[in-house]
């Protein structure tokens, strides 16, 4: 895949996304498609999602843990076969009470998404952060 194919998912994505409509999300989601947040408790995967109404089951989860959620600095890159790479900053504030113990409220730290692309779908989106630990 190349940065302009990749790039064109990652806006459709992120345009149904946002939106939250589960028909458009139908439109760049795979049936089977997969969404494997950066934590969480389904070992060792993070936190697993499933298909459009998973994805929707996600924007809400963090929706009731994030009080804010933002990503800065956007790279998308192709990756020969079918796959992209996503690096990003991810700037949040923990709601109340929700932050893991050791982790600040606020937070700015870096990520990466690496996302497998089926029939200019998404199939499968694994999310990696850097994380806050105790000293």
């Amino acid at each position: 895949m190349d940065d302009a194919a990749a790039a064109d998912v990652m806006k459709r994505f992120g345009k149904a996304f946002f939106s939250r409509d589960p028909a458009a999300l139908a439109q760049v989601l795979t049936d089977d498609a997969e969404w494997h947040f950066a934590f969480g408790s389904d070992a060792p995967d993070g936190r697993v999602r499933r298909g459009v109404d998973g994805f929707l089951q996600g924007i809400a989860e963090n929706e009731a843990l994030f009080a804010e959620l933002r990503f800065t600095d956007v790279v998308i890159r192709g990756i020969p076969g079918d796959q992209l790479l996503m690096t990003c900053g991810v700037e949040g504030r923990y709601r109340a009470g929700k932050a893991p113990d050791g982790t600040p409220e606020a937070f700015c730290l870096r990520g990466l998404e690496l996302v497998t692309v089926r029939d200019g779908r998404i199939a499968r989106k694994d999310v990696f952060w850097k994380q806050y630990r105790a000293a």
